[in-house]
């Protein structure tokens, strides 16, 4: 993606995400055809978001388990977000083009339509550990690749909550959150419940 100068502009955009949930609607939609697709241990699924909890319980905050907006951004050149029409599918160099190329779910998001999903666990991935993370609820977790790492030949999009972990260390996630613990991401406090389905 040939990328415009942005890093501030995620900074400031990312303010806006707890505000913009609130009034952000989403009906519960029945199972059906794949509506999006997320990596869980570094494999694909389909999600189903039926319902999202803007202002959540401190306890079912507790219970929830991440699943990632892991972005790429800034921005290719041309796209303006308050007209999707100007945003086109995208490649990076590398050949990869994300899960949602683009996508707009809405509210401040919108400002990050270039974008993976990356969840914590999976169906059938055994007894213990991430089996228990497939009951859900979901906290939305946003994160940016720093472009210096995503437009490399030889990249390759971090499909595990793990994964994203280590790229947090690593430094190939823009810091988004400047004076938090984790600078690189930030935690809306935003819970979704979704069915997951394996594809095929």
């Amino acid at each position: 993606m040939d990328r415009t100068n942005g890093t501030l502009a995620v900074a400031l955009a990312v303010v806006f995400i707890l505000g913009a949930f609130l009034a952000v609607p989403l009906a519960a939609r029945a199972a059906g055809p794949c509506e999006e697709t997320a990596y869980a241990n570094g494999q694909l699924f389909c999600i189903h978001v039926t319902k999202i909890i803007a202002n959540p319980s401190a306890g079912l905050l507790a219970t929830a388990e991440p699943i990632y907006i892991a972005a790429y951004f800034p921005l290719p050149s041309g796209c303006d977000t308050s007209n999707p029409s100007t945003c086109a599918p995208e490649a990076l160099p590398s050949g990869y083009q994300p899960l949602c190329n683009p996508c707009f779910h809405g509210g401040a998001l919108d400002a990050f339509p270039y974008h993976d999903h990356v969840m914590e666990g999976a169906p059938g991935f055994g007894t213990q550990g991430t089996v228990d993370a497939m009951k859900g609820p979901w906290v939305l977790i946003v994160a940016a690749y720093d472009p210096a790492y995503s437009n490399q030949a030889g990249f390759t999009p971090f499909k595990s909550t793990a994964g994203i972990a280590a790229g947090e260390l690593a430094g190939d996630f823009q810091a988004i959150h400047p004076g938090a613990v984790n600078p690189y991401e930030i935690n809306t406090g935003v819970v979704l419940i979704f069915g997951v389905q394996p594809l095929g």
